[in-house]
């Protein structure tokens, strides 16, 4: 059967961006998202995407090639843990009786927590698990690791260049840096328009992260992007609020919402759905 979604329309998305520019040129920056509930939005919008799963399998196939030896993974910005357990499983299930060790760094204390109980769920002897409720730059981890994964947290700090040094100093020989970030693609053109300023640094994406990695000298083993996809059509005034990090106006939704049908593609049921991709950095301490 032949879609009737329209394919997006570059020039009506310019247009639409462009008019909430204009109209927010200017403004008074609107209210950022709150601690407590930015996880429970955050959950909402990852139910209406496949992006999490993506990750998930894309990562599990990497920890998968780390061999089946004792291992240990530091997540950075691990949020209520609903990745990272599934990775902390998957690892334990692979090779049983094989010693995992998984710390997470949360500078929200409820996520950290939800962290801590989803961990503790799994009931296995092998892993062992701890969290640090702190930034990146504040915990204080006396450890090393054979992995350290950033999944969309990297955006919050305050030198790329400076966190990727810190983070591959925390690797064994052989270890590997994972840093999981969104590309100024459709999505991430309405943050930049709409999202309140970050106390002292623009919010990073990947060109940033790039750049960063060959101001540092660190040498990037891959990129790789996973093309996921968020419906947003049928989101909750929450769920936008989040997917563009500031608390809309009611006089900003039905423009935000017409951009975001403007770049819309059709998704396998053939319905909209706003493409959000994630480009996957990886390199290695030698």
């Amino acid at each position: 059967m032949t879609s009737l979604v329209p394919t997006p329309s570059t020039d009506t998305a310019a247009v639409l961006l462009d008019q909430l520019r204009r109209r927010r040129h200017g403004a008074v920056a609107l209210p950022g998202l709150e601690p407590d509930s930015y996880a429970r939005d955050h959950a909402a919008f990852e139910l209406l995407s496949d992006q999490r799963g993506l990750i998930a399998e894309h990562l599990a196939a990497r920890l998968a090639g780390r061999g089946d030896g004792p291992i240990s993974v530091l997540s950075v910005g691990c949020g209520d843990g609903s990745l990272d357990v599934r990775l902390a499983a998957g690892l334990v299930r692979a090779v049983p009786g094989r010693p995992v060790r998984y710390v997470g760094v949360e500078p929200w204390s409820g996520s950290a927590a939800m962290f801590t109980a989803e961990m503790a769920a799994l009931e296995y002897r092998e892993l062992s698990v701890e969290v640090h409720v702190a930034s990146f730059d504040d915990a204080v981890v006396e450890e090393t690791f054979d992995v350290v994964v950033f999944v969309h947290s990297i955006y919050y700090v305050a030198d790329v260049g400076k966190t990727l040094r810190a983070a591959l100093a925390l690797l064994r020989p052989g270890g590997e840096l994972w840093v999981l970030n969104a590309p100024r693609a459709a999505l991430n053109a309405l943050v930049d328009v709409l999202a309140p300023p970050l106390e002292d640094h623009p919010q990073w994406f990947s060109a940033d992260v790039d750049a960063a990695f060959t101001d540092t000298g660190i040498v990037l083993d891959v990129v790789v992007t996973l093309d996921a996809l968020v419906d947003l059509a049928s989101s909750s005034d929450d769920v936008l609020d989040f997917a563009v990090q500031a608390r809309l106006t009611s006089e900003l939704r039905e423009p935000v919402r017409a951009y975001l049908d403007a770049v819309s593609v059709p998704g396998t049921d053939g319905e909209p759905r706003v493409p959000h991709p994630v480009d996957v950095f990886t390199a290695t301490r030698f």
